[in-house]
């Protein structure tokens, strides 16, 4: 699995939805509109084929700042994410990751 085209530095984390018929799970957030921008515009992260998520933060004023993605292990056909937040971290294992454009409004 290739993340390194994500950028999701200094976006903030709003709300995650858990779909367990089609398991996946999908982090609303406020995303850095290109890797050098400043301005966050709304997009989801969808994770596919989710299992063993996981949530290691302590408790904070407001929502999660995202620090960064990266790969830390692969099994059995999925591929282990770990993102640092400001809050501390959160894992999941999948077998796909994107980007979509969300438009809050909608």
């Amino acid at each position: 699995m290739d993340i390194s085209a994500i950028c999701i530095h200094d976006g903030r984390l709003l709300r995650v939805i858990e779909d367990t018929e089609a398991y996946t799970l999908t982090m609303e957030c406020k995303l850095p509109a290109s890797g050098w921008s400043d301005d966050l515009v709304p997009r989801l992260l969808v994770f596919e084929d989710v299992c063993n998520y996981r949530i290691c933060e302590g408790s904070i004023v407001g929502c999660p700042t995202l620090l960064g993605m990266k790969i830390i292990g692969e099994r059995d056909g999925r591929t282990t994410l770990r993102l640092d937040t400001t809050a501390g971290y959160r894992e999941l294992d999948c077998k796909a990751v994107k980007v979509v454009d969300h438009d809050r409004a909608a």
